[in-house]
């Protein structure tokens, strides 16, 4: 063997033993949180969510927001109506009419909280089914979900 191909033999492993992160398509095979996924191409290793990492945006997050108009509100008025719960201390109830009146009037919401869901009105979770887009590290030892793929 001649010294180039000994070089090139050893860039080769050198190179290998980096455990470069590799990018991979994936299935979800068991919704979280018992998550399990399967590569592609290898329908018999099914990877445990002890080895998985999945991005936030792809988990139930609550995020604060604080929103202020621009303007005048659309919304009329409504009004809540009900009796007081005849279970009291004294047992009889008291009917009652309350109207709150939002038309024209200037709002800021101090702290609220948004809820991801996808297209159906469902959180916007991975379920089983998913094709998913995964970056492997560590060698193979871990699995990095960074985002679903979507095909048209």
């Amino acid at each position: 063997m001649s010294l180039g191909d000994l070089i090139k033999q050893h860039s080769v492993k050198s190179i290998q033993a980096m455990k470069l992160p590799e990018l991979m398509e994936a299935e979800v095979v068991s919704d979280p949180p018992d998550l399990k996924i399967k590569l592609k191409g290898s329908d018999k290793l099914i990877i445990p969510k002890e080895l998985i990492v999945v991005a936030e945006k792809l988990c139930r997050v609550k995020r604060k927001v604080n929103l202020k108009s621009s303007g005048k509100t659309t919304i009329g008025a409504q009004t809540f109506s009900g009796n007081t719960d005849p279970s009291q201390a004294i047992p009889h109830t008291h009917p009652y009419s309350v109207e709150v009146s939002l038309k024209d009037k200037d709002f800021s919401l101090k702290e609220g909280e948004i809820h991801y869901i996808n297209d159906d009105k469902k959180d916007d979770l991975l379920k089983k089914g998913d094709k998913v887009m995964v970056i492997t590290f560590e060698g193979g030892q871990k699995f990095f979900i960074f985002d679903r793929i979507v095909t048209y």
